[in-house]
């Protein structure tokens, strides 16, 4: 018997949200027109947790305000909240405090978050730019997110580790 949640991204545009979800759910195309922006519709799969299947709806809310009834529906409906900003933008970052923190406590205070640092590849090129891991544990303990989890969408590392502690933050939390 499969047991059901729903995962909701929120995120800047500039976050890579659409792109871990493209490539976690095997959507993921190898090159993009440029001219075009990929958009991720909302995509049902089965994953296995600790031996327990489940069917997982996974969400990418719209990051544009004009869309904000559209993510509070969202909100209402998630199991867990897949907070993402990226590495490479300090804005992004600065987002999930000033924006989307505020926005998801209102509307799901007591949805588990999984605060998500993507683009991590980017650390190695340039090191002084990029939002660090200590930075990223600090906005963990301050939003007081479920988890820190960090990635790099286009090597495909730590993208497992997110949905697996989603999936596990919504039954710890619901005691199944």
């Amino acid at each position: 018997m499969s047991k059901y949640l729903t995962l909701v991204a929120v995120g800047d545009d500039n976050s890579n949200k659409t792109e871990l979800l493209l490539k976690y759910t095997g959507s993921h195309c190898a090159r993009y027109n440029k001219f075009v922006v990929p958009r991720f519709k909302n995509n049902v799969q089965s994953i296995v947790v600790d031996h327990v299947c489940w069917t997982v709806c996974f969400v990418d809310a719209e990051s544009d305000d004009h869309y904000s009834v559209l993510r509070r529906a969202a909100y209402e409906k998630a199991d867990c909240i897949l907070l993402c900003y990226s590495v490479k933008s300090r804005s992004s970052f600065k987002s999930v405090y000033k924006k989307w923190c505020l926005e998801v406590r209102k509307h799901a205070p007591l949805v588990p978050i999984i605060l998500i640092a993507t683009d991590t590849e980017a650390r190695s090129a340039a090191a002084s730019a990029t939002v660090s891991t200590e930075q990223g544990e600090n906005l963990k303990l301050l939003i007081g997110a479920y988890a820190f989890i960090e990635c790099s969408v286009e090597h495909f590392l730590g993208i497992d580790d997110i949905f697996i502690e989603a999936v596990r933050s919504t039954y710890q939390r619901t005691k199944f």
